[in-house]
């Protein structure tokens, strides 16, 4: 019985020994599975559409640094972040004064993923304020003489805003094994310059050199794999669609300037700088409001039949932007019985200046494009008859020439 009990302690250290092992190997498998877990769930944490989300939630929480730190390492490179502060991709196009407090009521709904090997996109549905919509319905508001400043923050808090959603795309790459934010600032610079040259055209009256500027310009922005490129181009569109409508309207409105806009008290004197300037008003005796209008100086030489122009100036009197402003000017037309005021410095070379004749005219307009509604005179003024209708080659306006016109000396 003893030489049985002492076999049995015998096989049972044996056994003992044998699971050893096994214990440590199945110790070895659960730590596997929980580091391949936890890679797993790493993985499903680190994709474009997740990285997305990160970037709006920060943009959102005003963590503007966290946003600049999810940058790709070129756009790092290209940008610091005192830089990133002035352009942030999707957020809104408004100086520091406005960013915020149109971002806290801006939303963002982010959509489908797309994958092509390391670069990925994700479709973000944008609503926000109609910013140049909302500037002009304010200073409406606010009417002549007022700011539609004022009025902005309340608007903003209590939702009375007009809106406009469009789809834009974060695009993304994949650096150092995590989704980077593409900004491609350096191509993106390029496009918004263009831009502004494209704007320069407009105010000049440049309509289809404007037009193919920005359609152009458009098309770069929709092929563009930057943040925010397509919501840059749909604010362009919506230029655009202006421009095109100012452009089919030349015909009626230079009828209408000829028969509806009329040009009192011209004169020429010196101005503050100490430089010949034409001074005068301009009335809209019309039904429609206006907002551009230039004003032409020509300069002749002789007198009656005999006088020849020498010499063609054109001044913008009455300039309304397409764009938003910051509330920091009144976005106001030039609104149906209206008179307002205007003066501008002379660019002829002096000696035209001393040898001929300057005679002003409603040089171009265009007409109020926007929906915003009109502001309210704060006159009782009604409007006044229509003036008689031009003859029918529809010629410009008369001309009104300077009273009091010095003689500057030459230098």
């Amino acid at each position: 019985m003893r030489s049985q009990a002492r076999i049995g302690r015998v096989d049972s250290g044996f056994r003992s020994k044998a699971e050893k092992p096994a214990r440590r190997s199945r110790f070895a498998r659960s730590i596997l599975a929980a580091v391949f877990a936890a890679a797993l769930a790493g993985c499903a944490r680190n994709t474009p559409t997740n990285a997305a989300a990160r970037y709006l939630a920060n943009l959102r929480q005003h963590r503007y640094a966290a946003c600049y730190a999810m940058l790709t390492d070129t756009d790092r490179h290209n940008r610091t972040l005192a830089e990133f502060l002035t352009e942030i991709p999707m957020g809104p196009d408004a100086d520091p004064l406005w960013f915020r407090q149109i971002l806290d009521v801006t939303n963002f709904q982010i959509g489908a993923e797309q994958r092509n090997g390391n670069i990925a996109s994700v479709t973000v549905k944008v609503t926000t304020p109609d910013l140049p919509l909302w500037e002009r319905t304010l200073d409406a508001e606010a009417g002549p003489g007022g700011s539609g400043a004022d009025l902005a923050a309340e608007s903003l808090k209590s939702g009375k805003f007009p809106t406009i959603t469009y789809d834009d795309l974060i695009y993304l790459f994949k650096e150092h094994r995590r989704w980077r934010v593409v900004a491609a600032f350096t191509r993106r610079d390029h496009l918004i310059d263009q831009h502004r040259e494209a704007a320069a055209a407009y105010r000049e009256y440049e309509f289809a050199e404007a037009i193919e500027q920005y359609k152009s310009i458009i098309e770069q922005l929709r092929g563009l794999q930057a943040t925010g490129a397509i919501g840059l181009a749909y604010r362009y569109e919506a230029e655009l669609d202006q421009i095109q409508s100012a452009q089919a309207d030349v015909p009626q409105s230079r009828k209408y300037a000829a028969r509806y806009l009329h040009l009192s008290d011209v004169a020429m004197r010196m101005s503050e700088e100490r430089v010949p300037a034409v001074f005068g008003s301009i009335k809209n005796r019309g039904t429609r409001a206006i907002d551009n209008v230039q004003i032409a100086v020509t300069w002749y030489s002789g007198r009656g039949k005999d006088a020849k122009p020498v010499f063609t100036e054109r001044h913008p009197v009455i300039v309304t932007p397409l764009e938003f402003t910051d509330f920091s000017r009144p976005v106001i037309p030039l609104l149906p019985d209206e008179t307002r005021p205007f003066g501008f410095i002379l660019t002829a070379p002096v000696r035209i200046q001393q040898d001929a004749t300057p005679y002003v005219t409603i040089g171009s307009i265009v007409f109020t494009q926007s929906s915003a509604p009109l502001p309210k005179l704060h006159h009782d003024h009604h409007a006044s008859a229509e003036p008689p209708a031009p003859d029918a080659s529809g010629s410009a306006p008369p001309a009104a020439k300077p009273s009091a016109a010095p003689r500057p000396t030459t230098p």
